[in-house]
C-alpha cells in the first residue's frame, strides 16, 4: 500500500468540468486527499474555490469514484448520483450531491461531487464513546425517521428506473450462485440459505432500500452536549425491495462494532428506534419478519466480506484491508448458529476436553512465538510513532500477523479432527465438507432429529475452530471463550 495515495485523476480536467457544470468562470482545485473508509469506491475530499456563478467562493467537495476492483452488485457511480439526489428531495439527510459525469475523458471513469460534510462514521468511536452515551438513543430515533423518509420512495419512478428489484428469492439465488463459484464450501452458510428458503415472509409492498443503513455509514458530528447526524452515506448498494431489510440489516451483529449487546446498530436497544420509525412510517416493525431479514442479513455480509477478499484473491488487489475482511465470514456463520440454533452450542467442559495440545516438535521459539514479538513491537513501540492516518494500516498488520501466529500454532490439528468427524458422521464413501455443504443445501439431515443434530453441531465445531484462530475475541464476547 502505497504511504501517500496518488489521485486518480488531472486536477486540471477535473476543475474545468466542475466550471462547466457550476456557471462559473473558473475553478481552482486544492490538493485532494484520500477519505478513510470507502471499501468499495474512493472518495476523495478536495478544496475548490469557484470565480463567478451561483457557487462563487470557496467549498469543501467530495469526489466518489470506482475502486481499481469492486464487486458486481454495486451500483455505478451514475445511478448512485441518482439514488442520493432522490433521498434529499424526499428530506433524507445526505451529503448534498452536486454533479455527475459519465465522461470518460475527465477522470478515465464515471464520477460524482458532492459537498462534504462534518462529522466522524467511525463505528467502533460512535458505540465507544462515552461522550456520546447519552444522545445515542435519540440517534436510534433520527435513524427511525431517516429510514421512514427513505421508504417514501416508492417504484416505479423514471429517475431511478435502472435499479434492481430484488425479493428474497433472488437474494437466495444470488447466494447460492456465488457460493456454487467460491472455491472453498461454507456449510453453515448453506444451511442458514436453506433455513431462509423455507420462511420467506409474506411480502409488502416495495420500497426504495438502501442496503447499507447501517452504524458506519451515517456522520455524526460530536460535542459536549452529544451529537447531531449530519448525512446517510455510501448509497452503492440501492435497489428496491421489503421495507424490512434495512432494519435487518441495521441491526446485524457485524455493525454494532464495540457493543454488540445493544441490538440497534451497537448505540441502543430496538424500541426507540421502532417507536420514531413507527410514528414517521404509520406501520410498526414486525419482529418475525425482522427477524427473517436480520437472519439474511448474516449471510449477505458473509458473501459480501468474501467477495471483497476475492478482489485480494482473484482481482489482484493488494490491499490489506481488502484481503482480510473475508475472515469475517466467520463472525456471521456463529452469529446464524446463534440465532437459529441457539441451544446447540456445546458446553464449556466439552469444549475445554476438545482443546489442542501443543505440538512440541519445533525448534523453539516458534515461527507462532516470533509472530507473537513481532506484532507486539509493531503495537506498543511502532504505532504510536506512525501519523494518525496510518495507525489503521498498521493496526491490520498486527492483526493480520494475530491470525497467523494462531494458525501456525494449531498447524494441521484442526483440519484433521473435522476430517475424523466428518468420516465419523458420514461412516465412509465420500466424507468430504463439499458433500456436506451440498446435503444441506438439499435438506438431507431434516427428516431425521438426530442427523440434525448432529450436522448442527458438526457446523459449530468448525465455526468455532475457524474463529479460535481468526478471531477469538469474538468467541469470548459471546462466552465461548477455550
Amino acid at each position: 500500500m502505497a504511504a501517500t495515495p496518488l489521485p486518480p485523476f488531472d486536477r486540471g480536467a477535473l476543475a474545468r468540468f466542475l466550471a462547466d457544470a457550476s456557471g462559473a468562470d473558473r475553478v481552482e482545485i486544492g490538493e485532494p486527499a484520500l477519505l478513510p473508509g470507502g471499501a468499495i469506491n474512493e472518495n476523495w475530499g478536495f478544496p475548490a474555490q469557484f470565480a463567478g456563478g451561483p457557487l462563487d467562493g470557496a467549498h469543501d467537495l467530495v469526489l466518489r469514484t470506482d475502486a481499481p476492483t469492486g464487486i458486481a452488485s454495486s451500483l455505478g457511480r451514475i445511478e448512485e448520483f441518482a439514488v442520493v439526489r432522490a433521498a434529499q428531495a424526499a428530506g433524507v439527510t445526505v451529503p448534498e450531491p452536486l454533479w455527475a459525469c459519465a465522461d470518460p475523458a475527465v477522470i478515465g471513469k464515471p464520477f460524482f461531487v458532492m459537498r462534504r460534510i462534518a462529522g466522524s462514521a467511525q463505528g467502533r468511536i460512535i458505540t465507544s464513546d462515552p461522550v456520546l452515551e447519552p444522545a445515542l438513543p435519540d440517534i436510534a430515533r433520527q435513524l427511525g425517521r431517516e429510514l421512514a423518509r427513505l421508504q417514501t420512495i416508492c417504484p416505479p419512478r423514471a429517475d431511478l428506473g435502472s435499479l434492481p428489484m430484488i425479493d428474497p428469492d433472488e437474494h437466495i439465488a444470488s447466494f447460492r450462485a456465488y457460493l456454487d463459484r467460491h472455491p472453498q464450501p461454507r456449510p453453515v452458510l448453506e444451511w442458514a440459505i436453506r433455513w431462509l428458503e423455507q420462511h420467506i415472509p409474506e411480502p409488502l409492498p416495495p420500497v426504495l432500500c438502501h442496503r447499507d443503513f447501517r452504524t458506519g455509514n451515517y456522520m455524526l458530528v460530536i460535542g459536549p452536549g452529544g451529537a447531531e447526524l449530519t448525512g446517510i452515506l455510501d448509497w452503492e448498494f440501492a435497489g428496491w425491495g421489503d421495507p424490512d431489510e434495512d432494519i435487518g440489516w441495521l441491526c446485524c451483529k457485524g455493525w454494532r462494532f464495540a457493543r454488540l449487546d445493544r441490538e440497534l446498530g451497537g448505540i441502543a436497544d430496538r424500541a426507540p428506534f421502532y417507536e420514531a420509525y413507527e410514528r414517521a412510517a404509520g406501520r410498526r416493525p414486525d419482529p418475525r419478519r425482522v427477524f427473517f431479514w436480520e437472519v439474511l442479513a448474516n449471510v449477505r455480509w458473509a458473501v459480501i466480506a468474501l467477495q471483497q477478499s476475492d478482489r485480494y484473491l482473484v482481482g489482484g488487489a493488494r490491499d490489506l484491508s481488502t484481503a482480510i475482511i473475508g475472515r469475517r465470514a466467520g463472525e456471521c456463520e456463529l452469529e446464524l448458529l446463534l440465532l437459529l440454533d441457539p441451544h446447540g452450542a456445546p458446553p464449556a467442559e466439552a469444549r475445554r476436553a476438545e482443546a489442542d495440545a501443543a505440538d512440541g516438535l519445533r525448534d523453539l521459539p516458534t515461527g507462532a512465538d516470533l509472530l507473537a514479538l513481532g506484532r507486539e513491537l509493531l503495537r506498543d513501540e511502532l504505532l504510536p510513532l506512525l501519523p494518525p492516518e496510518r495507525r489503521r494500516a498498521a493496526r491490520l498488520v498486527a492483526t493480520a500477523m494475530a491470525i497467523a501466529r494462531r494458525e501456525a500454532a494449531a498447524g494441521e490439528r484442526p483440519g484433521q479432527e473435522m476430517a475424523a468427524r466428518f468420516a465419523a458422521f458420514y461412516g465412509g464413501g465420500d466424507n468430504s465438507l463439499r458433500r456436506f455443504a451440498a446435503d444441506l443445501r438439499a435438506g438431507a439431515f431434516e427428516a431425521c432429529a438426530a442427523r440434525g443434530r448432529g450436522a448442527r453441531a458438526l457446523l459449530w465445531r468448525m465455526t468455532m475452530l475457524k474463529l479460535r484462530e481468526g478471531n477469538p475475541g469474538f468467541l469470548a464476547a459471546h462466552g465461548f471463550g477455550e
